[in-house]
């Protein structure tokens, strides 16, 4: 099973904002901005999509951004500027899958956490986790089907 350079510099951002989500309830910045240059010379230079592609492709991520605006952070800003970078390497369909995968997975987790005593109604919990969920499920829905 080949990966590509795109699925490398997606996990590998996925796996260092998770850990930053989990520890800190933040994602630094400087982490954000250099994956999203890393990821924008990558597929600029590899031809892969159109610079079009790419516009389209930082929709998710803008739609996640103006929800935790809405929503005064209940999704985190960091959240939706982790998924513009996801949505410059996995394109648009494939970030989108990755988001709902994330949010069943995090429902999912909060319904038992719920249930099981362990948080309250008004406990916030990590995102970028779930979606480093998301993110490894399309991968192997990808390469496996």
């Amino acid at each position: 099973m080949e990966i590509g350079i795109e699925w490398g510099i997606s996990i590998t951002f996925i796996i260092i904002c998770a850990i930053f989500d989990i520890r800190k309830k933040e994602i630094p910045i400087f982490v954000i901005i250099l994956f999203g240059c890393i990821s924008i010379l990558f597929i600029g230079i590899s031809g892969k999509r159109t610079w079009a592609d790419i516009m389209y492709s930082l929709a998710p991520g803008g739609f996640l951004l103006l929800l935790s605006l809405c929503t005064r952070e209940s999704i985190g800003y960091g959240d939706g500027m982790a998924v513009l970078v996801l949505g410059i390497l996995m394109g648009y369909r494939g970030c989108i899958v990755i988001i709902i995968i994330g949010f069943i997975s995090s429902a999912f987790c909060a319904l038992v956490l719920l249930v099981c005593g362990k948080v309250k109604g008004k406990s916030r919990l990590p995102f970028l986790p779930f979606l480093a969920i998301g993110l490894g499920v399309f991968y192997i829905a990808q390469n496996n089907l």
